[in-house]
């Protein structure tokens, strides 16, 4: 084995040795993030930081689908594509940023297309968690709709302007997105955002999705966590089940994790 094998192998094995100080997470749960399947729409501003920070925590598998070319006006906010790369789709960028971020052993797979939802469905019986970090709820109802029918947690993450939220769901036990917004509400592509506020809601949800990865730590499961960055104001309010919720009544029985 040369030197610089040694030195690289040696770096490899002492990358996540800080955050194995964490009292919540060990050997073994370092081992279970290795071991993991993420599937995430977007990495844009908000989902970016968060693929970031799950590729640099050592999750094995990163599956991204993330629609569009890149504007220039796109990179006051989007910390995994290329100034060079603007006019050339988005998805590419993000998946080449997180290799280069990442272990040698991580696995990254990005499609340049809005996840459809027999995508989805297909995808989630390979992963063991499904993000929506996607402005539309169109697209983050497909992947809740999707993971609660494989039985697979959830996580959702939003912001616009200075309003943050994010939801862990656990099928068959909590709440999920479709109990609370039904049906997609209209959107407005061109909302208000600072990068800052974007990441900080896209970290604190990749903070819970290591601990859901790694079965570690606390969630809070079924609560809508919501931070007003303006007013420095976080509230956590649990959300009742809808008896009618289509997606709830999917999940297969025995399902929670």
């Amino acid at each position: 084995m040369s030197a610089s094998t040694t030195l690289s192998v040696a770096a490899a094995t002492n990358r996540h040795r800080r955050q194995k100080l964490l009292e919540w997470l060990d050997e073994e749960g370092q081992d279970r993030l290795a071991r993991s399947t993420v599937l995430i729409a977007r990495t844009g501003g908000l989902g970016g930081p968060l693929a970031q920070s799950l590729a640099v925590a050592g999750v094995g598998r990163i599956v991204l689908f993330h629609e569009g070319e890149l504007l220039d006006e796109d990179l006051h906010r989007m910390i995994l594509m290329d100034p060079r790369g603007v006019g050339l789709p988005r998805a590419p960028q993000a998946v080449e940023t997180l290799r280069r971020l990442g272990r040698p052993e991580l696995r990254v797979e990005g499609f340049a297309h809005r996840i459809s939802p027999d995508e989805a469905a297909d995808w989630m019986r390979e992963a063991d968690l499904a993000v929506g970090a996607a402005p539309t709820y169109e697209e983050r109802l497909t992947l809740n709709d999707a993971a609660l029918a494989a039985g697979k947690p959830f996580v959702d993450a939003a912001m616009y302007a200075d309003e943050t939220h994010v939801l862990c769901v656990k099928p068959g036990e909590t709440a999920c997105l479709r109990c609370l917004v039904p049906d997609p509400p209209p959107w407005r592509p061109d909302f208000p955002v600072l990068a800052a506020v974007s990441a900080l809601v896209g970290n604190l949800a990749a903070s819970l999705c290591i601990r859901i990865l790694a079965a570690r730590g606390h969630v809070p499961w079924g609560e809508l966590v919501h931070l007003d960055v303006d007013r420095l104001e976080l509230t956590k309010v649990r959300l009742p089940r809808r008896a009618e919720c289509s997606a709830c009544a999917a999940v297969p029985s025995g399902a929670s994790r």
